[in-house]
């Protein structure tokens, strides 16, 4: 089965910026799975902790993938705990590291270069570590389990979209970044909301990916936003989380629960 593989070089190219990052906020940590591996992660907690705070998981690109658990925060984190956003939005913020073998979602990729993301499949084995991570601070009597949210990049959108597939009961909201997503799954995210961010000039996923699933939504009537940049690459998630209006939507949603 081809996952990924030889197009995701250039994800890598594209995605990695590799070298010491600098994020002393956050604090390094591993979770055993059920499975008898670690997975690496980062967690920020905010400097003013109220009683409960939002939790937010962030799944990076296929260039961030590894085991030196630092990688992951080179996009988006620094925008996160930059000042004005930690003051804005206190949230915990979980960053895991899938490792340079895995992957985040079954995605295949036909000898004709279709992408073809498959949400009937049990999850992947990096993906089944995350889900038992949120499982586990879920239970952080400091989380606010009406506001969790989940978004990615790259190999990370295809995930967000997985993740959310499987348990949107879990999730207030999502950000999926340059990904794409299994169109059979739909129906089951359709009452969560939903911001699809992609270059319409993206050399690596292509942007059609992004396009099906949100006219596929909306048709739903589906809780979903959607911004193409019309000379936009691959790499353009910096430009998604640099726009106010993302921030301040993510964290106005939250779960309503009915006793």
């Amino acid at each position: 089965m081809k996952i990924f593989t030889l197009i995701f070089i250039l994800a890598i190219s594209m995605c990695s910026d590799k070298g010491k990052v600098t994020t002393p906020q956050f604090q390094a940590k591993t979770f055993l799975a059920n499975d008898n591996v670690d997975l690496n992660y980062n967690i920020y907690y905010p400097e003013t902790q109220k009683q409960k705070s939002p939790l937010f998981v962030f799944l990076h690109g296929a260039g961030e993938r590894g085991d030196d658990n630092s990688s992951q925060l080179i996009h988006i984190a620094p925008i996160l705990t930059n000042e004005v956003n930690r003051k804005k939005y206190p949230a915990i913020l979980v960053f895991p590291q899938c490792p340079e073998d895995g992957y985040w979602a079954n995605v295949d990729i036909t000898e004709d270069g279709q992408w073809l993301p498959d949400g009937s499949k049990e999850p992947t084995p990096s993906m089944q570590r995350v889900i038992e991570l949120i499982e586990s601070l879920m239970q952080n009597p400091s989380v606010d389990t009406d506001r969790i949210y989940i978004s990615g990049l790259s190999m990370g959108g295809f995930g967000t979209f997985d993740l959310i597939s499987r348990h949107p009961e879990w999730f207030a909201g999502a950000v999926a970044i340059c990904g794409g997503a299994d169109l059979n799954k739909a129906d089951n995210y359709k009452d969560v909301p939903l911001w699809v961010a992609h270059g319409a000039q993206d050399p690596v996923v292509p942007v059609d990916l992004s396009r099906s699933v949100v006219a596929k939504l909306k048709n739903m009537s589906g809780k979903i936003k959607y911004t193409e940049y019309p000379e936009g690459g691959h790499n353009i998630w910096n430009d998604v989380y640099k726009d106010p209006e993302v921030l301040s939507w993510l964290f106005k949603t939250r779960i309503s629960r009915i006793d």
